[in-house]
C-alpha cells in the first residue's frame, strides 16, 4: 500500500511542479498582431483566442450564456455573476446576472460581448445550498468561480465547480504577479486538470485543449470518462467528512493551498493558512487552527493528496467487494514495475479499513449532527468515498 501511496503521491507532485512552472500551454496574446513598419496603422481587430493554439476561439459573438453551479451536487439558489477579467486577474466591470434553479442551472443575457473586446469572464456563484454526495448533509455554498478564455456562439454554457474555482483563484495569482493572462489561464488549468483525472485523461476525445473543455463538462455525465470529474468532487466533500469541516471552507483549503502552483500550507505571502473550528455548534472561520496544524497530525498529507487517496479507497473498497478488479486497474493504470496491490496480498483489508473508518465519522461529526438527530434519519449505505463503477 505505501509502494502505492508512494509512486502516485511522486507523479501528483511533479504534476503540481510542472504546472507551477507554466507547463501545459499557452502565452499567447488575446490581441491582432502590431501592423509591420510602413504598414497602416489603423488597429487589428480583436479577436478571442483559444489559450493553447494561439488560434481564433470557435463560434461567433454572443450575449447569452447557459451554466451550471455544481458542487458535488446541482446546487440551487446560488446567485450568479459575470465579470470582464482585468489584465492583472481582477474582476473588471460587472457585464451579468443570474439565480440558480432548483436544479442548479442559470439563463443569463450579458449587457455587451466579450467577443468585441476578446475578454477573458468570471463567474462567480455565492450562497444556495447543495446536497453533499459523501454524507447527504445540506451543505451551504461559499464563492465559486470559472473564469472562460472567451465567450462564442459555440462555447456559451459553463458548469462552476469547487475544482474551476481553485483554476480561477491560481490563475489570478499568476496574472497578479505578471504573467499575461493567457500564460495564467493555462497554468491554473494545468494544475487542475491533474487533481481531477490523476494522471489518465478525462477527455479522450479532446483536441489537446482539455484545459478549456473541461469548463464545459457536467460531472457524472456521459461525458465525463471514467466518472472522474465527479469522483474528484466527491472527494473534496469526503475530506470534510474526514475532517470534520463544511464544505464551503474546504473548497477555500483546497483552494488556497494550491495559490502558488503546489501544494503549500500558506498563501504566497507567507501567511498560514487558517482553517478555523467548530465552537458551540457553530463553525468559526476566525477561531485559529492552521492547515499545517492538521496536516502535522495526519502525516503532512496535502488537501489534494488526501483526496486523490479517497478516490483510490472508493474503487479498491468496490472491486474487493465485487472480486473484479478491472474496474481500478481501468481508473488507475499499474505503473511500470509496479506490484498488483490486489495479488500481492492486504489490500483489501487495508481498503476496507479505511472506507469503514470515514464512514463512522458521520455519525459523530458536527457538519452531520443535524442530520443524523433529525427525525427518521437512515444512515446511508453509499460510502463516505463513493461506490466505485
Amino acid at each position: 500500500m505505501n509502494m502505492k501511496k508512494n509512486l502516485i503521491l511522486a507523479s501528483l507532485i511533479a504534476s503540481a511542479a510542472l504546472a507551477a512552472c507554466g507547463g501545459g500551454g499557452g502565452g499567447g496574446s488575446s490581441s491582432g498582431a502590431a501592423p509591420a513598419s510602413g504598414a497602416s496603422s489603423t488597429p487589428a481587430a480583436q479577436v478571442p483566442l483559444n489559450p493553447y493554439t494561439n488560434q481564433q476561439a470557435p463560434g461567433a459573438s454572443t450575449t447569452t450564456v447557459t451554466g451550471q453551479v455544481y458542487n458535488s451536487g446541482v446546487t440551487s439558489g446560488a446567485t450568479v455573476a459575470a465579470y470582464l477579467v482585468n489584465a492583472d486577474g481582477s474582476n473588471g466591470a460587472l457585464i451579468g446576472t443570474a439565480t440558480t434553479g432548483t436544479d442548479g442551472t442559470f439563463s443569463m443575457t450579458l449587457n455587451q460581448a466579450p467577443y468585441a473586446t476578446a475578454s477573458y469572464v468570471r463567474f462567480v456563484a455565492t450562497g444556495g445550498t447543495f446536497t453533499s454526495t459523501a454524507d447527504k448533509t445540506t451543505q451551504t455554498n461559499g464563492s465559486l468561480e470559472l473564469v472562460t478564455p472567451y465567450i462564442t456562439t459555440a462555447f456559451d454554457n459553463f458548469v462552476i465547480t469547487p475544482l474551476s474555482h481553485v483554476a480561477s483563484q491560481r490563475m489570478t495569482q499568476v496574472a497578479s504577479t505578471g504573467g499575461t493572462l493567457a500564460h495564467a489561464y493555462t497554468s491554473a488549468a494545468g494544475m487542475v486538470l491533474p487533481l481531477i483525472g490523476f494522471s489518465d485523461s478525462i477527455l479522450p476525445q479532446d483536441t489537446n485543449t482539455a484545459g478549456v473543455d473541461y469548463l464545459a463538462l457536467v460531472p457524472g455525465s456521459s461525458g465525463d470518462t471514467l466518472n472522474a470529474y465527479a469522483d474528484a468532487l466527491n472527494a473534496v466533500e469526503a475530506y470534510g467528512v474526514k475532517y470534520d469541516l463544511p464544505s464551503s471552507v474546504v473548497e477555500q483549503v483546497l483552494s488556497q493551498s494550491q495559490l502558488t502552483g503546489q501544494a503549500s500550507t500558506t498563501l504566497p505571502n507567507g501567511t498560514a493558512i487558517n482553517i478555523g473550528q467548530w465552537q458551540s455548534g457553530t463553525f468559526n472561520t476566525s477561531a485559529t487552527y492552521t492547515l499545517a496544524t492538521l496536516e502535522a497530525a495526519n502525516a503532512n498529507v496535502p488537501p489534494y493528496a488526501d483526496m486523490h487517496q479517497f478516490m483510490l479507497w472508493e474503487y479498491g473498497h468496490a472491486d474487493c467487494a465485487s472480486g473484479n478488479y478491472t474496474p481500478y486497474f481501468t481508473r488507475f493504470p499499474l505503473a511500470p514495475g509496479e506490484p498488483n496491490l490486489f495479488t500481492s496480498g492486504g489490500a483489501c483489508t487495508a481498503y476496507n479499513g479505511y472506507v469503514s473508518n470515514i464512514d463512522a465519522k458521520v455519525s459523530t461529526n458536527q457538519r452531520s449532527l443535524a442530520l443524523v438527530t433529525g427525525p427518521g434519519y437512515v444512515p446511508q449505505t453509499t460510502p463516505v468515498v463513493g461506490a466505485g463503477q
